[in-house]
């Protein structure tokens, strides 16, 4: 019987090479975090909003691709670095900060990518209409168009983040992986604590993933309001991209001995 989820995604002997002579199923924690992520992609209730932000370029970018190309996501609203990037496919000034971040960081490559997403399935992607950056310690805000050069975006406008809130109050399925901006810091994290109060409020099923996510939720006091909180980082994130996980696939040879 195999109970790690979070290691789902790990091809290796110990969790994978027992199914292949011995009889095998799913742990109980094991099966309600695969079957909760698998109703995400198969069939959420609808409305179905993704929240997307953070830092982790490829896994969200991939994942978002995943679930608007199936249909799984009737809107993702965009944070964190990843909607700098997306504002930055669209030629928006985002402030030469966080300009040179992306490009520091080597995710200029995913300028191209937003950009196609964008053109695709623009009409189910949510950008910022303001963004907020901190100077002398204080919090600043302007929207989009409106954005001085010479600054570094840290965090989604209060604009932003009311509309964001809306969105996830409208919804009956909200999955959220990554914060808004620098939630650590106190001038920057208006946009996340919206969010996740959003989180708290909605009547929508909720599903939370992502270290980051979790260390949100557990400074905001709101572990108890969340509808599911998923242990399984790696493996959430590379099962909601579209790939099998390996030791899901083991078990299911192993449930046939």
């Amino acid at each position: 019987v195999c109970d790690a989820f979070a290691a789902a995604h790990r091809d290796q002997p110990t969790l994978c090479g027992f199914e292949q002579i011995l009889p095998s199923a799913m742990g109980r924690l094991f099966e309600k975090e695969y079957c909760t992520v698998s109703a995400l992609i198969e069939e959420p209730k609808r409305p179905c909003v993704f929240v997307l932000g953070g830092a982790k370029i490829a896994d969200a970018f991939q994942m978002m691709k995943t679930v608007l190309s199936k249909g799984s996501a009737d809107q993702v609203l965009t944070g964190g670095l990843v909607a700098n990037i997306f504002l930055a496919s669209q030629n928006v000034e985002i402030g030469k900060g966080s300009l040179d971040f992306i490009m520091k960081s080597n995710y200029g490559q995913f300028i191209d990518v937003a950009r196609e997403l964008y053109a695709q399935f623009g009409d189910r992607i949510t950008l910022p209409v303001d963004l907020a950056w901190v100077e002398d310690g204080v919090r600043c805000e302007a929207e989009i168009g409106e954005i001085p050069e010479d600054i570094s975006a840290v965090d989604i406008g209060s604009k932003t983040a009311k509309n964001y809130r809306q969105f996830i109050l409208d919804a009956k399925t909200v999955f959220v992986n990554g914060p808004a901006g620098v939630f650590e810091q106190e001038p920057s994290e208006l946009g996340t604590k919206e969010i996740w109060k959003a989180l708290a409020d909605t009547e929508a099923f909720t599903v939370l993933g992502g270290g980051d996510s979790i260390t949100a939720t557990e400074k905001y006091k709101l572990t108890d309001r969340i509808g599911y909180i998923c242990t399984g980082g790696g493996a959430l994130i590379r099962f909601l991209s579209g790939e099998e996980l390996p030791v899901v696939k083991a078990l299911r040879h192993g449930s046939q001995i």
